[in-house]
């Protein structure tokens, strides 16, 4: 008896665990002024919970925005907003191809992975994202900069939205992540 209680409380406390597996967070981000342009990489974990990926599965096409602003700092005023972008991207499971599809809506680029795994590396790392020309960020400035990835809840078909907003299971944004330059 007190064996199968022990595996019960370890049956229950695994299954919880698996129902928080649910993350993202900013790994690393670098800027890199070339030529006239500022440049951004980031590199972002991301899993997705269980409901997330039911939902896709079932066809339900889950979009996440990067976002990333740029201040300068100043010696006594508050930081100024030199610049700000949000880099929307969106993933699709096509069940009769058993194919995802991760679409850059802005830029009207996509491609097709045969894995989730892999779909979800294409959307984590973002590479040589254009920020703003260098003539917004004079020289003798001192910059920092925030970015996060999240999952656009008011994406979502409208009937799948009110359980979204009140469930953590559907919470996916990462901290801002901090970085200077």
């Amino acid at each position: 008896m007190r064996s199968w209680l022990v595996i019960g409380l370890l049956g229950w406390f695994f299954g919880v665990a698996s129902l928080q597996a649910g993350e993202v967070a900013i790994t690393r981000v670098a800027t890199e002024l070339r030529g006239d342009t500022l440049y951004v990489d980031a590199d972002a974990r991301l899993e997705l919970f269980a409901a997330q990926r039911e939902a896709l599965e079932s066809g339900v096409p889950l979009t996440f925005a990067w976002e990333f602003v740029i201040e300068q700092e100043r010696d006594w005023l508050w930081a100024r907003e030199v610049a700000s972008q949000t880099i929307r991207a969106r993933i699709e499971y096509h069940a009769l191809s058993r194919l995802y599809r991760l679409v850059w809506p802005e830029s009207e680029e996509s491609a097709i992975f045969t894995s989730l795994v892999s779909a979800l590396e294409a959307l984590t790392q973002l590479r040589n994202v254009a920020l703003g020309p260098a003539s917004d960020f004079p020289a003798h400035g001192t910059y920092r900069g925030r970015a996060r990835l999240r999952l656009l809840l008011d994406t979502l078909p409208l009937p799948m939205r009110p359980r979204a907003y009140f469930s953590e299971r559907w919470a996916l944004t990462s901290e801002w992540y901090l970085w200077a330059f």
